[in-house]
């Protein structure tokens, strides 16, 4: 996962879901009446342009498992942070959408592999993970074996720990079927999502070591190469596995 800064919407979709969020369809519906408000969610006439504004936002990756996404209905969701069945007034409140993958969903049916991301989600709330929350997105980490977990902060209860371990790994199935106390994956997910983020950590450390061997491991070199990610308006898949390993490199490394 990476931290999205989230902006505002083009002027577009900010009037559009306005005058939506003003008519009087939008006005008549109760606050517990999900099936008319998913039916005006997704009759909205603006939703490519809404998508677009997401892939920029996020550098065309899944704002959950970095998988790439593109502007096309059958490829990319528009996510309600805060499920659209628990809170009326974001629903229609652009600041609580994230662009998200099909988590599988969309490939044939495969016993051995599982759904994830909002696929996985579907309506369930996330109690605690936050793509906006640049300090909790910074304590997320990658084990070599392709395995996110979270980083516990000094500041977190416990009760915090557990809800954030319960959203990645129950409710997105980020490490697919996975047993936390064994640390082993049963099952990868259909988008074959722990194998991909393993490859490219591999490629990221087999890239430091070759920085190591030809004498250029630096702190200079380093930062270098986090820029290069980071300006891109368009990351690679999984970047933020690399962007991960570079970093903890660069702390690590003396000066």
């Amino acid at each position: 996962m990476i931290y999205i800064k989230k902006k505002e919407p083009i002027e577009v979709v900010r009037k559009k879901l306005k005058e939506k969020a003003e008519s009087a369809e939008w006005q008549n519906i109760t606050e517990n009446d999900t099936a008319a408000m998913r039916s005006v969610f997704d009759g909205l006439s603006c939703k490519k342009e809404i998508r677009q504004c997401l892939l920029e936002e996020q550098h065309y990756l899944c704002a959950y498992c970095m998988s790439p996404i593109k502007n096309e209905e059958l490829h990319m969701s528009i996510e309600h942070l805060l499920p659209l069945s628990k809170c009326k007034e974001q629903v229609l409140d652009y600041g609580n959408y994230l662009g998200v993958c099909k988590g599988g969903a969309d490939l044939p049916r495969n016993r051995s592999r599982c759904i994830c991301c909002d696929a996985s989600k579907g309506n369930q709330e996330l109690r605690c993970v936050n793509p906006f929350d640049e300090q909790q997105m910074n304590q997320i980490r990658y084990l070599s074996d392709g395995i996110i977990y979270y980083e516990r902060s000094k500041s977190d209860s416990d009760d915090y720990e557990r809800a954030i371990k319960k959203d990645l790994f129950q409710t997105l199935k980020l490490n697919g079927v996975y047993d936390e106390e064994t640390g082993i994956v049963k099952r990868d997910t259909k988008t074959s999502l722990v194998k991909n983020r393993k490859d490219a950590y591999e490629e990221c450390a087999a890239y430091i070591e070759e920085l190591y061997e030809l004498g250029n491991l630096t702190k200079e070199q380093l930062k270098h190469d986090l820029q290069k990610i980071m300006e891109k308006d368009k990351y690679e898949a999984y970047d933020g596995v690399r962007l991960f390993l570079l970093k903890m490199t660069y702390e690590n490394l003396e000066e």
